[in-house]
């Protein structure tokens, strides 16, 4: 008979899942998750639209923060780190505080009439009242919808009148690349222009200690959305009239929606996920005690850092598994983006707070490696002896960067391979695995992924095709589009029986496996097809570029239907002159010898920074449809447009 294994071993825990994948959910489902009732059945429905432990009901909040109340070990045990370098402010939460915090916010939630079908859409700035907003939410059994911290008018229109929240929470300001964002203005207007009219709005009024005289006017000028609630006069009325905070919780069907997050957009407009209570935690519960809590250690704390805007995947997914397992979650508001930032910001915090593992954007770390290729600077600065692991993701990522964090850095490279619909990591560098720097690592527990030529077979290694899972998808999976049933339908259309990621990869024949791109980010150059992927690892080669983006600009007067490769550059340094036609000519030589001399840059475009999506990748697809097309019209909810319009005036200047 199959059991989990104790300590963590791999091959045991995939022969288990695949086998007897119900006995191996319900194992799961009751060694980590507490239960108000218990499910009467681990599995029913179908392969795409699963119902993952019917009858049964928890409480994610109480899972992941009442669990340690009663614990005096966990109880006045740090939780929440908030740091701001801007602000040059750090606050500190022990999980008994943050349990007071999110009590008191779940009984003004509850004064107001929010109850459990209800949605809360969540529009805040990256600070501790997000937390505690989503937490209460979560706590009264409500939905919350998170958004990221900049969104367009019509953006905002589109998602009140999707989502209908009864409530909107909201700060008056963010921090933004060492800036101060209005956040109400976009809100204001959005909800004058919607359909819908959420009954209430509460805005936390910041009170930020700001020696700036500028950035104290900016603040004073910011418009307050009519009629809306003020979060600390809210709290405090809840202690004007001597009422408790809502120290009880109310359990939710495990199929009932947890949260509903949209995607970043980066190939067009966003679709908004579903993920509902108990299948994400049963997944997230598992996933991460044996891949970063060392063996279900629990009394090793970690201090996780992220630097991540909350309404992302990455974070909301460390953040409920940290938090599950009474670790110490780190958040930041800002953006490592700026110099200071990626060389001194950044690991000032690591050591401050002795960071254990990190998610780092790949911008920082290849910055380093062309401004200090030995990290001597770094560590002559900064004692980074307490960091384990640098989790890099969100985009393919070139051997260097990991070389450069295990022999340089002298920390793990944790590399993994996820979606937004996915709730959990597909494919990742498991810590006891010898894993190629190239690889996104080896399959999770607990699932089957194949790689399949366009018309469906499977093909052998090392062959480059379409990543699938074999259905059905593990209990995190997203359980549909928020009213698009029928857009999440088409995520299984291409292959029967299968999810179809929209990623290009292959399979070695140690079984690792490597993405290579998106499907539709290929053109075709001298009859072949190539991948612009690989065409931006040979550029970063370049010492001067610490960033890029190639795209195919489309030849329809070619038989083959062609296109030429431009690229788009960022340098790591706009502080000499540059000869761009010697730049031209280097990154073409580099190209020459790694791909095919009939592989050439017809232009380059130096830019100052590359557009992204609210999840932080480079927004490929949405550029080469922006320049191709002339009607093309950029989703609104992608972020700052002007980029978008500098680099189509850039490119139609030369």
């Amino acid at each position: 008979m199959n059991q989990l294994s104790y300590p963590f071993d791999y091959e045991n825990d995939k022969l288990y899942a695949n086998s007897e994948p119900d006995a191996f959910w319900d194992e799961v489902a009751k060694k980590y998750v507490h239960w108000d009732q218990i499910y009467d059945k681990v599995y029913s429905g179908d392969e795409i639209n699963p119902n993952w432990f019917s009858g049964g009901k928890l409480n994610t909040c109480y899972n992941v923060l009442d669990i340690h109340i009663n614990n005096p070990l966990k109880r006045d045990q740090i939780a929440l780190i908030y740091e701001c370098s801007y602000l040059k402010k750090t606050i500190k939460l022990t999980y008994y505080q943050l349990y007071e915090k999110v009590c008191e916010f779940s009984r003004v939630l509850l004064n107001l009439n929010i109850c459990k079908d209800d949605k809360v859409l969540i529009y805040m700035a990256n600070t501790l009242e997000y937390i505690i907003g989503m937490l209460s939410t979560a706590r009264i059994g409500s939905t919350h919808c998170l958004l990221f911290d900049i969104y367009s008018v019509k953006s905002l229109v589109d998602r009140i009148d999707t989502i209908e929240p009864k409530i909107v929470l909201t700060s008056n300001y963010f921090i933004l690349n060492d800036e101060i964002i209005d956040l109400t203005q976009n809100l204001k207007e959005a909800i004058e222009l919607s359909n819908y009219k959420p009954n209430y709005v509460i805005t936390h009024f910041r009170n930020d200690y700001i020696m700036n005289e500028s950035d104290i006017k900016f603040i004073k000028s910011i418009q307050t959305i009519p009629n809306s609630l003020s979060w600390n006069e809210e709290i405090n009325k809840i202690k004007e009239n001597q009422q408790k905070p809502y120290y009880d919780y109310i359990p939710v069907e495990s199929n009932h929606p947890l949260y509903i997050m949209y995607t970043s957009g980066t190939t067009g407009n966003s679709k908004a996920v579903v993920r509902s209570n108990g299948s994400h935690l049963v997944c997230l519960k598992y996933h991460y005690s044996n891949v970063l809590s060392r063996n279900n250690n629990s009394t090793r704390v970690v201090t996780f850092f992220s630097h991540s805007g909350i309404g992302c995947t990455t974070f909301i997914s460390f953040f409920y598994a940290f938090l599950s397992f009474g670790h110490t979650f780190l958040m930041y508001e800002g953006e490592i983006i700026k110099t200071k930032h990626m060389e001194d910001d950044y690991w000032r915090i690591i050591e401050k707070h002795k960071v254990n593992t990190t998610i780092a954007n790949t911008k920082t770390l290849r910055h380093l490696i062309k401004t200090d290729p030995d990290a001597k600077k770094i560590h002559s600065k900064y004692d980074l002896s307490s960091l384990r692991v640098i989790i890099i993701g969100r985009e393919v990522i070139e051997e260097e960067v990991s070389v450069y964090l295990e022999d340089k850095l002298k920390v793990k490279s944790g590399r993994g391979y996820g979606q937004t619909e996915t709730g959990s990591t597909l494919i990742l560098c498991y810590s006891h695995k010898n894993i190629p720097y190239n690889s996104s690592g080896i399959p999770s527990i607990f699932v089957k992924p194949s790689i399949l030529s366009p018309d469906g077979k499977e093909l052998g290694d090392n062959e480059i095709g379409s990543i699938a899972f074999k259905l059905p998808m593990p209990p995190s999976f997203t359980t549909t589009y928020y009213k698009n049933d029928e857009k999440f339908k088409q995520l299984f259309n291409k292959f029967k029986g299968y999810y179809d990621s929209g990623d290009l990869g292959y399979k070695d024949e140690n079984g690792c496996y490597t993405v290579v791109s998106r499907i539709d980010d290929q053109i075709r150059i001298g009859g072949n097809k190539i991948s612009l992927n690989s065409i931006d690892k040979s550029i970063l080669k370049h010492p001067l570029v610490i960033e890029c983006c190639t795209i195919g600009i489309t030849n329809s007067h070619n038989e083959w239907c062609e296109s030429i490769p431009i690229g788009l550059l960022v340098l790591k340094s706009d502080n000499y002159t540059i000869d761009t036609n010697q730049l031209k000519t280097g990154i073409n030589s580099i190209i020459s010898q790694d791909i095919d001399s009939s592989v050439t840059l017809r232009k380059i475009l130096i830019v100052p920074q590359l557009p992204k999506s609210k999840g932080g990748k480079i927004t490929r697809s949405i550029i080469s449809k922006f320049i191709n097309e002339p009607n093309y019209q950029i989703p609104n909810d992608i972020g700052d447009i002007d980029l978008f319009l500098k680099i189509k005036n850039l490119y139609f200047s030369k």
